[in-house]
């Protein structure tokens, strides 16, 4: 719904009554298509998010944070070189399309007055952050686009900003001259081809208020009139009621959406930081997790595949006690074969039936039976190292998938180092090194701390942080949970010898399954009855002595102990 320049001229018209006048304290960049401009406005401090992200395009008030890089780049840079200090003179919507912009009143380095411009250009892919001087000249953008990529819309420095040619009429103005070429037909289409800054959603709203169907005939002069009168209520700010209807923000309470949940907000900028501000961390979460989801898939397939080759060889050591007998028979039937025979006819004892065993006719009667026991020696010791080394390829497997567990549920403001760690120390990756060439540690992360009635809950976050919280911070007395037969964190109930109430079991089992959509059996045991698991991995155990219970997934926040 970002790209609707009906939700936007609402949000223009907002931010410009909040920032008027506003002054710049700070501007920070925290990714690479997103500004934060910190503000100061009627004595109160405002931030002000602008992205240009394709999945997340937006720029509303926020109550957010992020953290900034320790060295700026350099757009960041140019911005604090103009505008700190500077007051907003202006936001509005720029060309009447989806192009926010604000005016900035400053002053040069020799004090003298100055007018800058930020436009954001709020199109999906097409998004971009433009900052001009007062002559519309390009100072920087986040996104350049040189004149052999973009004909029609260039933006390189030191050339005037050209928006991106409109081709249809905007509803911010008089438009109602364009239904009267219409010759009947689908208004629904006609609208959308003809109009600009309706979304779908928008122009089923604007037919259903007008009472007009999708299917009819040219419209008549009280139909004209409803559609002018529905389109004056689109502009008019007084009827503004800011909500979230399925996923999506706008400025009034669409009638054609009335089946699905309403929430309502008291700013636009409030309904878009509800709707835009978890899906922005989803996007940049899955940005940055991407190569190391990436590096334990390929470690996965890896190790498949040297799993497929384990039980390969092992098909090929099945028939290895038939070596063996050949072996044996050609020995006990040593007189009947004569130098140059290619075939030995005998009797097996073993199967009761008449056999025939192949010769090498170059060799003699006891190197052939050498032969027969050297291959089946071989196989022996071949089927007892490939037997080991496939216990070891699947408990390592399960390790990597473990970890590709940690990566899919990693929260957005966690540090993903203790993953690439666990990853690199498996071949998954390359270690971290500093200046001298020694692996550079990271203050490690505590695990999740939840009070329940009195009891302390630890969780852990991955499968480094496990092995600790069990086999190091956790006493023999204490409760141990964990997901059956799942990859999952390792959570401790600390007891401090005290019986664990019902209620507390509970609420840790629900903390334990939180990772999962669905409920899941949690098994329950004394810690003292946990073992790390021989020749595994971090966080890889076997337990015994255990219960069971199913348990709701949910992260009882409530509970949660800030750090």
């Amino acid at each position: 719904m970002g790209s609707d320049l009906f939700a936007l001229s609402a949000l223009a018209k907002e931010l410009n009554a909040d920032l008027q006048g506003a002054r710049v304290d700070k501007i920070q960049q925290p990714e690479v298509d997103e500004l934060r401009f910190f503000v100061r406005c009627a004595g109160k401090n405002k931030c002000l998010v602008i992205s240009c992200n394709a999945a997340v395009p937006r720029m509303h008030l926020t109550a957010s944070k992020k953290q900034s890089p320790m060295t700026a780049p350099n757009l960041c840079m140019l911005l604090r070189k103009y505008l700190i200090n500077a007051s907003v003179a202006c936001v509005g919507i720029y060309n009447d399309d989806r192009i926010l912009y604000i005016k900035f009143n400053a002053k040069t380095e020799m004090r003298d007055d100055a007018e800058f411009y930020l436009f954001v250009e709020i199109m999906n892919r097409y998004s971009n952050i433009v900052f001009t001087d007062a002559n519309l000249v390009i100072l920087d953008a986040v996104k350049h686009l040189p004149l052999d990529s973009a004909r029609d819309h260039v933006v390189v420095r030191g050339v005037r900003y050209e928006p991106v040619v409109q081709r249809k009429t905007s509803y911010l103005n008089d438009c109602i001259g364009i239904f009267r070429d219409f010759e009947g037909g689908d208004l629904y289409k006609f609208i959308q081809d003809n109009i600009s800054g309706f979304s779908g959603a928008t122009v089923a709203e604007l037919l259903l208020r007008a009472d007009l169907p999708y299917q009819c005939e040219k419209l008549t002069e009280p139909q004209l009139s409803a559609l002018a009168g529905t389109l004056d209520d689109f502009r008019d700010p007084q009827l503004l009621q800011p909500c979230l209807i399925n996923g999506n923000a706008y400025p009034i309470i669409y009638k054609s959406l009335c089946a699905y949940e309403v929430r309502e907000f008291e700013s636009m900028s409030a309904a878009f930081d509800a709707l835009n501000t978890e899906i922005d961390n989803g996007v940049r979460n899955k940005a940055r997790l991407k190569s190391l989801a990436s590096n334990a898939k390929r470690l996965r397939a890896r190790i498949e595949k040297n799993i497929a080759i384990d039980l390969q060889n092992l098909e090929e050591c099945e028939n290895m006690e038939s070596l063996r007998v050949c072996g044996e028979l050609i020995v006990n039937n040593i007189y009947k074969i004569k130098r140059g025979d290619e075939v030995l006819k005998c009797f097996d004892y073993y199967s009761g039936k008449e056999t025939e065993i192949a010769l090498d006719p170059k060799l003699s009667p006891s190197k052939n039976s050498a032969a027969y026991y050297n291959k089946y020696n071989k196989l022996k010791r071949t089927k007892e190292f490939v037997e080991k080394k496939l216990v070891a390829d699947r408990n390592l497997l399960d390790y990597v998938r473990s970890i590709e567990e940690e990566i899919a549920t990693l929260p957005f403001d966690a540090s993903a180092s203790p993953v690439e760690e666990e990853l690199a120390a498996i071949g998954g990756g390359q270690k971290k090194k500093n200046a001298k060439g020694k692996v550079r540690k990271e203050q490690a992360e505590p695990p999740y701390i939840y009070c329940v009635d009195g009891f302390y809950i630890y969780r852990g976050k991955n499968n480094l942080q496990n092995e600790e919280l069990t086999f190091k911070a956790a006493s023999s007395g204490d409760l141990w949970l964990h997901l059956k037969n799942d990859h999952g964190a390792h959570t401790i109930i600390v007891t401090q010898g005290r019986e664990v109430p019902s209620k507390v079991l509970q609420i840790a089992c629900e903390i334990t399954a939180s990772t999962k959509q669905a409920s899941a059996n949690v098994d329950y045991t004394l810690r003292r009855n946990v073992k790390r698991q021989p020749n595994g991995h971090p966080g890889q155990v076997i337990y015994e002595n255990y219960k069971t219970v199913l348990a709701s997934p949910d992260a009882h926040t409530e509970f949660l102990i800030k750090h």
